[in-house]
């Protein structure tokens, strides 16, 4: 029988690696949501956004962002009704959160019941997450960014890296060129797409740049020149498989409707896919840059 002191002896002294330890535990985490589409036909869409309100509300989350569609068909008179119906759950979160529009919701619909302004930020910590509408009106799916945008973010880019800041960009279109096995659905035009991707390649400050609309359940890139982790959000609606799995990228094989808990730590995030009502499925690391 080994005494105690021989018993130590012959065990092994590991010693916590420093990264392991400032990566234990992130330093916050917060949650995105997208494509609640209230008001369209084939399933309990208001229950669904409900439920996963109060997992959000059950979660780490500090903050919520919704990524647009908020409403099916907002540009329809008997849906607009539903915008009301969509603010009092989303109120029910207990921490701050924010949106932007997608291409289902109105502009004047957005901004006279959800927020006065279709761009907003949203500050934790050493982070700040610049929220912004890019998408198209129906019957249009791409994506658009104007030039009083492009003045908007720049000086709220200025504003964080004068205050050391990283950066996160939500919207509800991708920059990213996605073709053909992925729908095509991106910023597009040619006075958007070529400043903005300037934009994106002269802040390395930015981090990641967060979408919803596809409905392809999560799926990513970092892959272009400015070398940003570009990624489209599972809907918390429904999603599709639309065999991605060959496709540049990243494209997790998990099609539940979900929302997505992100925790930050000093050198990576993680995305966890939270299907409603049942636990995370997919988790996804995402390597910060120094």
């Amino acid at each position: 029988m080994f005494t105690r002191r021989q018993f130590l002896a012959a065990t092994p002294v590991v010693l916590a690696s420093p990264l392991l330890a400032a990566d234990a535990k992130p330093e916050f985490s917060f949650a995105l949501i997208t494509d609640t589409h209230l008001g369209k036909t084939g399933a309990d869409y208001v229950k669904r956004m409900t439920t996963a309100v109060a997992e959000i509300n059950d979660s780490a989350a500090s903050f919520t962002v919704f990524c647009g569609d908020l409403v099916d068909r907002g540009e329809v008179a008997a849906n607009q009704k539903l915008y009301p119906q969509w603010v009092e759950i989303a109120k029910g979160l207990k921490n701050e959160w924010s949106a932007v529009p997608g291409n289902h919701d109105p502009a004047e619909q957005f901004t006279k019941h959800v927020r006065k302004e279709t761009e907003s930020l949203l500050e934790f910590k050493n982070y700040r997450v610049l929220c912004f509408a890019d998408a198209e009106p129906n019957p249009g799916h791409l994506g658009v960014v104007t030039v009083d945008q492009l003045k908007w973010l720049q000086t709220r880019l200025e504003e964080a890296k004068k205050k050391d800041q990283r950066v996160v960009l939500v919207a509800h279109v991708v920059y990213h060129e996605n073709k053909h096995p992925d729908v095509g659905w991106y910023i597009k035009d040619k006075a958007s797409r070529e400043p903005f991707g300037k934009l994106l390649a002269d802040n390395k400050h930015i981090v990641a740049f967060f979408s919803g609309h596809h409905h392809c359940g999560m799926r990513g890139w970092n892959d272009t020149a400015h070398g940003i982790h570009e990624v489209i959000l599972p809907c918390v609606s429904y999603n599709n498989n639309r065999k991605l799995d060959a496709a540049p990228g990243f494209a997790e094989k998990e099609f539940r409707p979900a929302w997505v808990r992100v925790d930050v730590y000093p050198t990576k995030l993680v995305l966890n896919y939270k299907p409603v009502g049942a636990e995370v499925a997919v988790t996804r690391e995402l390597a910060l840059k120094e």
